[in-house]
Formats: structure tokens, C-alpha cells, sequence
């Protein structure tokens, strides 16, 4: 009845209705319309012949979606969509993608896989560990808007990426991005991006990277002491949009969740980020 196959010759159309309906129901809601996830999943180089689905007959009621890139100093593979579709759920699906994919990818020499998880969505969880893959990381997500709560800055630059002296940047994170915050991903698409900072571009004092179509911030960072600095440039983005995120802090970093908190923003949702060796 079911039959695995990878998603190189499947039409996106079909790849995104599948994707529609086994988020119908889920925690986080799929909000973006095709052209935005074709951008997106280009962006984070998605290999459709290293992903697969789940058939029956002509229909894909399952899939999961690799995406492949370096990621500090490795060659790693990572999980960058799941789903099935609901009437076929705990049907043994997710394995058999699992399986099939290994496969795959173990013909690449990819370092490790890995992929994110929402912490309450605990038979996801339970699944992935048994398949082999261990929590090394917990991220906090959050959205909103702080400009009822709090005052920005009037001291602060913008410039777009291309402009600006990105690795002047990297000793202000307080961790490495996330997987899907990386900066490769900003690199394919940089006319996508701003930078917001106070400080100079040789000496900041603290910025967001952020996307300039709808304020996702995707990078961000502050030297020692000035947290609140970074704070302001996160109000001064409430101001341009309503839907402010800030997906994958690290726990490590309890300040700036904590800070967050305080200025009003919703704390949605925390998440694991688990690998496994290829």
C-alpha cells in the first residue's frame, strides 16, 4: 500500500499540499503560501533527492524534507520539514522515511544528522530517540511586539548586508546560530536582509539581522553589558512590524530570554535539537 520514494522529479505544488494538510492540526501553524516556501526551502538548500515521501498510489501523505549545508566546520544533513498526513499517522511512516533517507545520506559522508523538535510534542520525541538521534541543544521561541512596553533607540544604523562587514559580527553572539539561522542561509538570499546596530560596523555594540519583509530576526548579539542596548533595537523593529520573532535562543542564555519576557513578548514554545551520527 505505501511506497517510499525520494522527491526529486515531484512537483513542488504536491510537496506543499501534503505539507498543508499534515500541519492542519499542528502546534506551530504553516503559515506561508508556496512562492515563500519554495524561497525559503532554496534558501536553506533543501535536496528533494536526498528527501523523501510517502505514497499512495499517486497521493504523497508523508515526507521529509532534508536540507544540507556546513554548520560549524561539518558537512551536515538536517531535518527540515516532517510531516504526515493525519488519517495516516502511527502507521509507521516516520521510520520508513528515516530508514530510506540514512540510506541516502550515508552515501554523502555527512558528519551527522540533525534536526529541531518542539519539547512538548513528546511522542516526536520519544520516536526520534529511538531512532538514535540525542538532545545536545534547547532553544527558547519567541513573537510578538514590544512597543506598547518599552522605548527604543534613536542611536542605532541600518544597513543592508551586502554593505556590511558581517564577521565583525560573530564575536557578539553569545552561540553559534541555529541550523536554520546560519549564516549560509542568509548568504543565499542577501538582498533579503538588514542589518540594525548601534555602535559602528567595525565596533557595534549590539544588532539584529533581520528580514526585511516581515522582521523575522534571525541573527542577533550584544557586547558584555549591553543587553539593553539590544533590547531597544528589538522595539525599534515593533515598531515597523505587529509579528516581531526571534526563534532559537539558547537556554544558555537566560538573560536575553528573561529580557524578552520582560518586554511583553509571547515565550510560545521551546525546542530540543537533536543528531545523530551518519
Amino acid at each position: 500500500m505505501y511506497e517510499v520514494k525520494d522527491l526529486s522529479e515531484v512537483p513542488f505544488s504536491d510537496i506543499t499540499a501534503c505539507m498543508r494538510k499534515a500541519f492542519s492540526d499542528y502546534y506551530v501553524k504553516m503559515e506561508l503560501g508556496d512562492e515563500a516556501l519554495n524561497h525559503r526551502f532554496t534558501g536553506e538548500n533543501v535536496r528533494y533527492d536526498l528527501s523523501c515521501g510517502v505514497f499512495v498510489e499517486e497521493e504523497l501523505v508523508a515526507l521529509l524534507l532534508n536540507a544540507v549545508g556546513e554548520y560549524n566546520g561539518e558537512k551536515v544533513a538536517f531535518d527540515a520539514a516532517t510531516g504526515v498526513v493525519p488519517k495516516h499517522r502511527r502507521k509507521g511512516l516516520y521510520t520508513k522515511m528515516m530508514d530510506f533517507c540514512m540510506v541516502l545520506l550515508r552515501q554523502q559522508d555527512f558528519a551527522y544528522y540533525g534536526l529541531e523538535v518542539i519539547q512538548t510534542n513528546e511522542p516526536a520525541v520519544v520516536t526520534y530517540r529511538k531512532m538514535g538521534l540525542e538532545v545536545v541543544k534547547e532553544y527558547a521561541c519567541f513573537r510578538g511586539n514590544a512597543r506598547k512596553s518599552a522605548q527604543g533607540t534613536s542611536s542605532f544604523r541600518e544597513q543592508a548586508i551586502l554593505e556590511f562587514p558581517l564577521e565583525k559580527l560573530e564575536s557578539l553572539m553569545y552561540d553559534t546560530p541555529s541550523f536554520e539561522n546560519r549564516s549560509e542561509v542568509i548568504q543565499a538570499f542577501p538582498e533579503d536582509y538588514l542589518v540594525m546596530y548601534t555602535g559602528t560596523p567595525e565596533n557595534c555594540d549590539a544588532f539584529i539581522l533581520y528580514q526585511k519583509n516581515n522582521g523575522h530576526i534571525k541573527q542577533w548579539g550584544r557586547k558584555e553589558g549591553e543587553l539593553t542596548r539590544l533590547g531597544q533595537l528589538i522595539v525599534n523593529l515593533s515598531r515597523r512590524f505587529q509579528d516581531i520573532r526571534l526563534h532559537n535562543i539558547t537556554f544558555a542564555d537566560q538573560a536575553l530570554i528573561e529580557h524578552l519576557e520582560e518586554l511583553g513578548f509571547n515565550h510560545f514554545c521551546d525546542q530540543y535539537e537533536m543528531k545523530m551520527d551518519c
